[in-house]
Order: C-alpha cells, then sequence, then structure tokens
C-alpha cells in the first residue's frame, strides 16, 4: 500500500510539474519572462515644443521589427489635434535620450494607437490573440505581467504580476474631454496592479506574448485593472504598416450609419436594444439601404461571415475587409430579417 501511495504522489507531482501553471507546460517563471520582454516596453510622452514641457505620459510596446510600437489612443490623443504636440519614445533604462515618433493610426472606441519610432532596432515580441477569435483563450485565474512607467518616470518599466480575474468585460473610459467617457469593451479584467502612466504598456502571459495593454482600473474596487485585448491591433498592423511604407495612411472602412449595442445601452439606460445585435440611430446618407431601427446581425462578404453581436464586433469585421468591397448586411427590420448589399466607404 504504502509502494502505491508513493507512485500515486509521484504522478501527481508530476502533473501539478508540468501542468501547474495553465496547463502549459512551454510556461516558465514570471521573473524569466519579465527578463524577456522588459526591453520591448517603452515609456511614451506627449511633449509641447513651444514651451519644451511634458503633456502627459504613458507607456507602450514594441511589436514588430522597425520601431512599430502599439499604445493606447488615450495616451497620444492630444497629439492628434494639435501640431504644437509631438511624441517621444523612452526606451527601458535611457532616461536622458527620447526619440520622436509619429501616429499611423489610431481608434477611439478600442483605445488602441500604433506609432512609428525614428529608431529601428527596438527589441520587440509576439503579440498573440488570446481573448476574440483563438482556441487558446485566456483562462480565468491564469497568471499575467503588466509592464509599465506608473506616476512618475522614475519608476521606468515598473513589472506586477497577478492574475486574470474576468473577461469581456466592459467600462468607461476614465478620461472625459475629448474622450467624451467612451465605452470599452472585450476587456480583459486582471489583478496585476497598475496605476497612472501604466496606460499603454503590456499585458503579457507566461509565454512571453503580449495579449494586451493596460487601460485603466477601478476607483471603486480592489485590484481590479483592465486592459484592451491585442486581437484589433493584429488585424490592421499589417495594412498599417504597407500604406505607411507607400506614403498613405491607413483609414478604417464604413458603412455610412451610426450604432449602438445593448452593453452601452446598460451603461446610459438607452432602451433601444438589449440583445445582441446592433441598433441603427443615424443613417448618414439616404440611398435606402438602412433604416432607423434596423438591428444589424452580421456583415457577409465572399465565403466570410461575420457574426455581430456587439459594436466591437462591427469594428473587427470592418477591418478585415476594404473600402470599395460590396458586402451584404444582415439586419432584422420590423422583426423580419432581410438583406441589404452596399459598397463599404
Amino acid at each position: 500500500m504504502k509502494k502505491n501511495t508513493f507512485l500515486l504522489s509521484l504522478i501527481l507531482l508530476v502533473l501539478f510539474t508540468f501542468y501547474g501553471c495553465g496547463g502549459n507546460p512551454s510556461q516558465t517563471a514570471p521573473s524569466d519572462v519579465a527578463a524577456k520582454v522588459i526591453d520591448s516596453v517603452v515609456t511614451v510622452f506627449v511633449d509641447n515644443e513651444q514651451t519644451d514641457a511634458q503633456v502627459s505620459m504613458g507607456s507602450g510596446v514594441c511589436i514588430r521589427d522597425g520601431g512599430y510600437i502599439v499604445t493606447n489612443y488615450h495616451v497620444i490623443y492630444s497629439a492628434l489635434s494639435n501640431d504644437n504636440l509631438s511624441i517621444s519614445i523612452y526606451l527601458n533604462g535611457q532616461k536622458s535620450t527620447g526619440y520622436d515618433a509619429e501616429i499611423l493610426w489610431s481608434n477611439s472606441n478600442l483605445d488602441v494607437a500604433i506609432l512609428k519610432c525614428e529608431k529601428n532596432d527596438i527589441p520587440y515580441v509576439k503579440a498573440i490573440d488570446r481573448v476574440i477569435n483563438n482556441q487558446n483563450k485566456l483562462r480565468l485565474l491564469e497568471p499575467v505581467i503588466a509592464i509599465g512607467t506608473p506616476i512618475d518616470f522614475a519608476y521606468q518599466n515598473s513589472c506586477t504580476y497577478g492574475y486574470v480575474s474576468g473577461l469581456d468585460r466592459y467600462t468607461l473610459s476614465a478620461r472625459s474631454g475629448l474622450l467624451s467617457q467612451n465605452v470599452y469593451e472585450d476587456l480583459i479584467q486582471h489583478t496585476a496592479s497598475i496605476s497612472n502612466g501604466n496606460s499603454g504598456g503590456g499585458l503579457f502571459d507566461l509565454n512571453g506574448n503580449l495579449i494586451g495593454l493596460n487601460t485603466l482600473g477601478s476607483d471603486s474596487g480592489n485590484e481590479m485593472y483592465f486592459a484592451v485585448p491585442i486581437y484589433p491591433v493584429l488585424l490592421v498592423l499589417d495594412k498599417v504598416i504597407e500604406n505607411y511604407n507607400t506614403n498613405q495612411q491607413y483609414v478604417l472602412p464604413t458603412i455610412g450609419i451610426s450604432v449602438i449595442d445593448s452593453t452601452i445601452c446598460d451603461i446610459y439606460n438607452y432602451d433601444y436594444i438589449n440583445d445582441n445585435g446592433l441598433y441603427v440611430t443615424l443613417v448618414e446618407n439616404n440611398d435606402g439601404n438602412f433604416q432607423v431601427g434596423d438591428v444589424i446581425i452580421s456583415i457577409s462578404h465572399d465565403v466570410f461571415t461575420y457574426k455581430i453581436d456587439c459594436r466591437n464586433d462591427l469594428i473587427y469585421a470592418l477591418m478585415q475587409l476594404s473600402s470599395g468591397q460590396q458586402v451584404t448586411v444582415n439586419l432584422y427590420r420590423n422583426n423580419v430579417v432581410q438583406s441589404v448589399n452596399i459598397v463599404l466607404n
């Protein structure tokens, strides 16, 4: 009996050793992961060129060779509309030398932006989707690491460790002003501590993959921090770089309407829709394809059909399409399923 008990204990020990960290034997110690990826995380400053003052500070992550950096929209939005403001990038451990960067693309609803830094040889990391469209989805209580520059430049590239505590979360943005209290959807909730300045910094799994960008924390709850998933960046990164290399700017296709989903209705106590789909609140052109009150449920192009449950689903679908393409939009109108064909703007 003692021999059998010993063998059982040995088997359990082996199983725990290999599969105790999220069922993936390739995961490594958090300290090793941090050492591997920390140099890809940068500090992002928005500077006033006239006064030589730093307007704001955030973080970012280099995800492609050539100095391509991803960060939060709310970190750099002030520089979008003010020619006197510029962006500078500081590498890990370098506090005296900043490098100029330009904004290649951004989206306020998703709170993401892609920058191009003049320094081309910044270490970069692998980014993978583990939230939206991947079989290896994040699991509750899976360990994660957050890296960024909180509060002050003196704390450049601080690392914190925590766990995934929720998926598919939504919340209001922490800022007002130009963002007009945007609603963020598809968020990763976790317990790796972040503060002001961490915005745009990386959230990594224990394989060293960039899975999200830390965006905000809750003022009313302990250890409630949120990251936007990296998925939409992966959808457009190649297009953004290709356009940049041909002196063009990538523009997301549009369908000429304004919509609202059930999540936004819940937050603002609207009664437009309480189920999946997008309720059309405004039609910007009068071609007769859409009507106020239509509820969009999917978009089809060739052999692909993109199911539309929420606002972000529409954005993700458009990211995989191009202006000038004809698509079929499937919708409910007066509780009857109908389809309309449109050309993307």
